[in-house]
């Protein structure tokens, strides 16, 4: 402008071109200041928009993520329903399990009080017998009595007509006159004679009426005698035999597991460690168990076919477990994982060709342990499987 202005000091015949080129700077610096601002603005926009781009993305990943997980949440779910239907089968399993044990307890202790009753008709007639046998000896008494003072009467007769045959021999001229007298001392001597015959044979037929008694009375007690020797025996035969077959259980055994520190006989039964069945926790039966259980089978199997069928015995499967609580998973406490170990145990033995009817399984938890000193050594003890063979209280007989 100031050079226009000079321009037109100079030629100040024009003013046109000067304005014209001030119009023109003017519009270019206007045009100039337009695209700065819309430069920018667009460089503010593009910032903005590669923001919502992340944004966006990272709320895509987020909603990737609630799907896994409510994927997850939904297997969770699927596994808690069958853990709680599997829970519910084998609370059923328990509950005809005592169901039928309360049923067989009925059945034993009627047939007990049948049996007291037996013994008690017995006692009561043999008692009976006894109160006879007292009352024929009470009467062989009074009898016997009789008798001596009949005898003592007769022998004072006998005395008295010996004295009267002596006054007869000393008065022999007072035979005629006595002759009446004599004939009725003989007709009383003869009645006296058939009364001793009678009394005889009263005594003789009460003596038989007792040695009868007697007799019955000593069979009754040689027949209670033997029947009681007879049940004695034939319950003495059969724990014997029970007796008999275990000793060959555990001999057999014995031979089967010697030289394996993992199971010890404590007592009556054969202890396996948990860690050589089961893993951590697991009521799942382990390839190294699997192995160990299918020899025992086989020598199961083979003592069981040469116990006799009326033997009424059964193999108890006893599980145990350490007294540290079980963790949140599919068992509710120690008792269930001791239960369920047991049952695995039995079903694999029932799968190896043992009668199910001869297998019997029970879970303890930590409540039955070996060693209750708390350590680490006592707690794997603890944590057991027990075998056992022991007879059934049946009430069949």
């Amino acid at each position: 402008m100031a050079l226009a202005r000079l321009g037109g000091a100079r030629r100040p015949d024009s003013y046109t071109w000067p304005g014209f080129v001030d119009a023109l700077a003017t519009l270019l610096m206007v045009i100039i200041f337009v695209v700065l601002v819309f430069v920018l603005i667009q460089v503010n926009l593009a910032y903005r928009v590669s923001g919502q781009d992340a944004t966006l993305n990272t709320m895509r990943e987020q909603i990737a993520s609630l799907g896994e997980m409510l994927n997850v949440e939904r297997n969770q779910n699927a596994d808690l329903s069958a853990e709680l239907d599997r829970i519910t089968s084998q609370l059923l399993i328990a509950e005809e399990s005592r169901d039928d044990l309360s049923a067989q307890l009925v059945t034993v202790m009627a047939t007990l009080q049948q049996r007291e009753d037996a013994l008690a008709s017995a006692a009561d007639a043999l008692q009976d017998r006894n109160s006879e046998i007292a009352r024929l000896n009470a009467e062989q008494a009074a009898t016997t009595s009789d008798l001596a003072a009949t005898r003592e009467e007769l022998e004072a007769r006998l005395a008295a007509l010996l004295a009267a045959q002596a006054e007869l021999q000393q008065n022999a001229g007072r035979i005629t006159d006595l002759e009446a007298e004599t004939a009725a001392s003989r007709a009383e001597v003869v009645q006296m004679a058939n009364a001793m015959t009678a009394l005889r044979q009263r005594l003789e037929s009460l003596q038989a009426l007792l040695a009868n008694k007697e007799a019955q009375a000593a069979r009754d007690k040689i027949a209670i005698a033997s029947l009681g020797k007879s049940l004695n025996n034939a319950l003495a035969n059969r724990v014997q035999e029970l007796q008999r077959f275990r000793s060959e259980f555990f001999g057999r055994l014995s031979e089967v597991l010697e030289g394996r520190e993992d199971v010890q006989i404590v007592g009556d039964r054969f202890v396996f460690q948990s860690e050589v069945l089961f893993a951590q926790g697991q009521a799942a039966i382990g390839p190294e168990g699997q192995t160990q259980l299918a020899e025992l089978a086989v020598v199961l199997n083979q003592i069981a076919a040469d116990i006799p069928a009326d033997i009424d015995w059964v193999l108890q499967v006893e599980g145990h477990t350490d007294d540290i609580p079980v963790r949140a998973g599919r068992f509710t406490d120690n008792w269930d994982l001791s239960t369920e170990r047991a049952l695995s145990v039995v079903r694999f033995l029932a799968e190896r060709g043992l009668d199910a009817n001869r297998l019997a399984a029970a879970g303890y938890g930590e409540f039955q342990p070996l060693d209750p000193s708390g350590n680490e050594t006592a707690r794997r003890r603890n944590r057991r499987i027990e075998i056992k063979l022991t007879q059934r209280i049946s009430g069949s007989e």
